[in-house]
């Protein structure tokens, strides 16, 4: 074997022996989602809790918040919305959503 072979043999073998170590912590840590951080965001969150509550609500606030007013919100949401989602998945069950998306980046 030659010294390009051996050395790219090794690299590929330290590149795999890493992935299982990280894949090993991520285990040892568990499921984050788990947390109730995590799973009480649909009713307890920034977006539940201050748009959905107070916000959509008062047209003048929501403008004063978002500088834009309600439905520029929805119409730049409809834009981009198909592109800004995320399915739901074993390691993501509660995705941010796209109004979510669209809200903290508008903050």
């Amino acid at each position: 074997m030659s010294q390009r072979e051996l050395l790219s043999y090794l690299l590929l073998e330290e590149i795999e022996e890493e992935e299982f170590l990280i894949e090993g912590l991520l285990v040892e840590q568990g499921n984050a989602n788990e947390h109730p951080l995590f799973t009480s965001r649909p009713e307890e969150g920034f977006f539940e809790v201050l748009v959905n509550r107070h916000l959509i609500h008062d047209d003048k606030k929501f403008r004063e918040f978002f500088r834009l007013n309600i439905d520029q919100f929805n119409y730049i949401l409809q834009l981009i919305e198909k592109d800004i989602t995320v399915d739901s998945s074993n390691r993501h069950p509660y995705p941010i959503t796209a109004a979510e998306k669209l809200a903290l980046t508008l903050r």
